[in-house]
This record gives C-alpha cells, sequence and structure tokens, in this order.
C-alpha cells in the first residue's frame, strides 16, 4: 500500500490559487523595484555541482544540503543559497562587465536542519547582489532598498535591525582564546543564551573584551547604543566599524526610518562570512526574519574574483502573507455553445470577451443543466449560451 503517494515530503507544500497569486504579487513588487533601479535578473540552475559550496564550507554549513549523484556519479547539490551561485556567475560569465554589476535573481533554495523540525525545506527567494563599487554608497543603497521591499510589501508594519559584524570581530579576537572557544561565545551571543555565555566568560572576566562580550546580546536600541558600545570597547578597529555603523544608522535617520530600525549589536551570525554591514528585516505579526543581507567582500575571492559585495534575500513565503488582497483571476463568465455547431461561434465570442480584459472561459459540458450546476458550484456569476442567438443567464436566475 502506497502511504505517501498523495503528500509532500516535509517541510514543502503544495500552493493553491490565492496562494499563488499572493506569491507572485508579493514578487512581482519587489522585481518592480529591482528593475526600476537598473538591477537585471540572472537566472542559476536548481542543481549545483557539490564543488561550489564546498569551497566556502567555512560559512555555509554542507551537512543542510540536499545531495545527489549524476549518471557519471558526480556529486550534486538542490541548490541551497543563492548568493553563491550569484559568485560563481559573476566570476564566470561577469568578469568582463563594468563594475559596479546590480543582480537580482527569484529562485527557489533547499535546505534542511536537522535541528528544526517542521521548518520548510523548499523556500521561495528573492533578492539583490550589488558588486563593486564604493563601500559606503553600496551599502546605502542596498539598506535602504531594503527598506523599500518592505514597506512595498507591509506598509509601515515592519521593522530592520542594523549590526557591523566588525565590532564583535574586534572584541572576539582581542580575547585571544582558541578558535573553538571563539565560535561558542559568537553562539551563544547569537542565540542570547546569557547563562551560556556567563559561563564560558567567567575565565576572562577581568579582560575588558570579555565584559563587553557579555553585555553584546542586550546591545539593541536607538542610537544611544552606539553611545554605550563606544565606552564598552572602541579598540582593535572596533571604533571604526561604529563610526560606520553610525554613518548608516543616521542616513536612514534622514530618510524618515527611525522608528523602523534598531541596532542590534547581537547580530553575529555568519560572522565569518559577512565582513561589514549586517542587516535584518521583520514584519510585524511574523516571528521569522524575512529578509537577510548584508556586505560579504571576500566571498568573490574565493571564486578568483576580488570584488566587493553587499545583498540581500527575501523569503518570499513569508511575504506573501502579507499581501491581503490580489486581483481575483477567477472565471467570471462561463460560455457555452448550444451544441458542438456552434463551438467555433463560442470560441470566437469567448475571446472576444478576453480581449476586454474579462475572465471568461469555454464550457466543456455536456449540457446545460450540467453548465449550470458547475456555474454554481464555482461561484461563477454568468453563463453565456451562444446559439443563434446569444442567451445570457446571471447567478440569481440560475
Amino acid at each position: 500500500m502506497q502511504f505517501r503517494d498523495k503528500i509532500t515530503p516535509e517541510g514543502t507544500k503544495d500552493l493553491l490559487f490565492e496562494e499563488c497569486d499572493r506569491r507572485s504579487s508579493a514578487t512581482q513588487k519587489l522585481k518592480n523595484l529591482f528593475t526600476m533601479q537598473g538591477y537585471r535578473r540572472i537566472m542559476t540552475p536548481a542543481l549545483e555541482y557539490y564543488d561550489v559550496f564546498a569551497r566556502v564550507a567555512d560559512y555555509f554549513p554542507l551537512d543542510t544540503m540536499f545531495k545527489l549523484t549524476d549518471n557519471k556519479g558526480r556529486l550534486l547539490v538542490l541548490c541551497p543559497d543563492c548568493t553563491i551561485p550569484a559568485a560563481r556567475l559573476t566570476a564566470a560569465r561577469l568578469k568582463d562587465e563594468p563594475r559596479p554589476l546590480r543582480l537580482y535573481y527569484n529562485h527557489n533554495i533547499y535546505r534542511m536542519d536537522p535541528q528544526q523540525k517542521g521548518r520548510a525545506v523548499e523556500t521561495n527567494q528573492v533578492g539583490v547582489e550589488l558588486i563593486g563599487g564604493e563601500t559606503l554608497r553600496s551599502d546605502l543603497e542596498v539598506v535602504e532598498l531594503g527598506a523599500d521591499c518592505m514597506e512595498a510589501i507591509a506598509g509601515e508594519k515592519y521593522r530592520l535591525e542594523l549590526c557591523h559584524i566588525g565590532y564583535f570581530k574586534a572584541i572576539i579576537e582581542s580575547l585571544q582564546v582558541e578558535e573553538e572557544i571563539k565560535e561558542r561565545i559568537r553562539g551563544y551571543i547569537e542565540q542570547k543564551n546569557y547563562a551560556a555565555l556567563t559561563s564560558i566568560l567567567e575565565p576572562y572576566k577581568k579582560n575588558r573584551a570579555a565584559r563587553a562580550l557579555l553585555k553584546l546580546p542586550r546591545l539593541f536600541g536607538g542610537a544611544e547604543v552606539i553611545d554605550k558600545a563606544y565606552q564598552l570597547f572602541d579598540e582593535n578597529g572596533a571604533g571604526e566599524s561604529l563610526d560606520y555603523l553610525k554613518k548608516v544608522y543616521e542616513y536612514l535617520q534622514t530618510l524618515g526610518l527611525g522608528n523602523k530600525v534598531i541596532i542590534d549589536l547581537g547580530l553575529v551570525n555568519l560572522a565569518d562570512y559577512y565582513t561589514g554591514i549586517i542587516f535584518r528585516g521583520y514584519f510585524t505579526g511574523i516571528g521569522e526574519q524575512v529578509l537577510s543581507g548584508g556586505r560579504y567582500d571576500n566571498l568573490l575571492g574565493d571564486f578568483g574574483e576580488d570584488s566587493p559585495s553587499v545583498g540581500f534575500g527575501i523569503n518570499v513565503d513569508l511575504a506573501s502573507r502579507k499581501i491581503k488582497e490580489v486581483s481575483s483571476d477567477k472565471t467570471r463568465i462561463l460560455v457555452f455553445a448550444e451544441n458542438t455547431d456552434y463551438a467555433a461561434k463560442a470560441s470566437a465570442y469567448r475571446k472576444e470577451l478576453n480581449r476586454q480584459g474579462i475572465i471568461a472561459s469555454n464550457s466543456v459540458l455536456g449540457t446545460r443543466e450540467e453548465v449550470i450546476d458547475y456555474a454554481k458550484a464555482s461561484g461563477i456569476p454568468q453563463v453565456h449560451m451562444v446559439g443563434e442567438e446569444i442567451k445570457i443567464w446571471r447567478a440569481e436566475e440560475l
């Protein structure tokens, strides 16, 4: 007996009608923003060689990927990330294009996490990559574009969290402990696990860097956070990172986004991947992050192409939850040929309705009674029967 012949694999799902419409609406809103600012679309395959991701294994967990082999025994993966294939494509096919290079994508990604049961393993993502250009100007453009995307989907009901990974790196490097301990500290800060963080830093509590790390999970809020951070730790490049973060924050303030932006110096995920600004976006009422981005100046270097880069990705599945109204694509008129002698006439009539922008379908049922029953059950407001004349029945008459 087949037990799984009518269900989807864990972490995947079918989308129906209005769900598809909401996803399309969200995607189109975002694509419009990208194209109007000169971003051009790229498409990379759903299947990539494992080697593409193995070369960046330091900041991409290989155990989260779906792996398979081709007919020659070569190891492939279902694409788990959009930025890394974009970097591969840029290094391979766009190296002679003038910089800055503005790219956008819309792609399904596949990623599993044994620790997160029930999470989606297939996600639709849309995002941008700005490759090249002066660092600050590029960061300002991309962070602002991220805010524009959030507003386009949810209006005023969103927030952005902003950080500079350089501040954390400056502190952790000053602590002078083994790499394994550094990674554990980073993880505890990201999880805001104060008890574990306090315990692991206990042997170093007289060290200024350790005291700063202990307070990092609580360093979030407005402009005052930057002032507190200066007082906590300003050595080893930390002050310069805060100066830079302040410029980005003040720029967003001038755009009128002050009440939307939170500084959170505890954003330390993928610390080896990001090299500068980091930002996340959340919608009111949705606990998961919808937008994730930042600066990653070293990624293209892994593919032999040294270009500073910044970008972000948006989870379209989450974003589409905020799309409340979509244009209806339901059939408004059902066209029925009185008999097959009038089928061509009925088809021509239906096409004319379509040209007028009316959603109309030809009925393929055999009798008038079947057509009327179907229209009632489907909520179709009108039936037009085509014969020598055209007879119109409205819902209230059916």
